[in-house]
């Protein structure tokens, strides 16, 4: 409920009280008229025989059940309004906390979501940095053992300087061997070591 319902819900309370109290004054008066009516029946009822007395009883029970039938008539009527204002900030108030109970499952359910992206990015990048890793050393390894052949290659000879002195000669042998799919390259002769 909101402010505005809240005071309308007093105010509702206060002209209630005030009807109450309005009801309580009438019916004090009407017992007060009702047991007026009553003395004068029982000074009429003293000289009647036994048999009126009875009738003057019955009477008076007809008339208190009247007056309490009336007052509790008109205290439902004036309940009704306020009992129907409470039904239906009583619907409003489940029907937000419904509301908030599904907001709060969809916000459980993204979160989770998220969550699990988050793990599964995780797992890609590492699953890519343990990649990148393996290359950069297979390839460094690579390098590495084409080093080591040149290395033994001018160690063995089979690589040195041409006499002009400005490029790379390489043994072929007597008998040179091509390989490449079209036979663009000769195979380098082993040379011996130290020459």
């Amino acid at each position: 409920m909101d402010g505005g319902n809240i005071d309308d819900v007093k105010q509702l309370l206060v002209k209630l009280a005030v009807i109450a109290e309005q009801l309580d004054t009438r019916s004090r008066g009407a017992l007060q008229r009702i047991d007026a009516s009553a003395l004068a029946l029982d000074r009429s009822a003293q000289r009647w025989t036994e048999g009126a007395d009875g009738f003057a009883r019955t009477v008076l029970d007809a008339l208190g059940a009247q007056a309490r039938d009336s007052i509790a008539g008109a205290a439902r009527q004036a309940l009704d309004p306020l009992d129907a204002q409470l039904r239906e900030g009583a619907r409003t108030a489940k029907w937000a906390a419904d509301a908030l109970a599904e907001q709060r499952k969809l916000l459980t359910q993204a979160q989770r979501s998220l969550v699990h992206k988050g793990l599964l990015a995780l797992l890609a990048g590492a699953v890519l940095a343990a990649g990148g890793s393996g290359w950069v050393a297979w390839r460094s390894m690579h390098r590495a053992a084409l080093g080591d052949e040149l290395v033994r290659a001018v160690r063995s000879g089979s690589i040195v300087r041409c006499p002009d002195g400005s490029s790379l000669c390489v043994r072929i042998g007597n008998h040179p061997r091509r390989t490449g799919s079209r036979g663009e390259y000769l195979v380098v002769q082993p040379g011996e070591p130290g020459r």
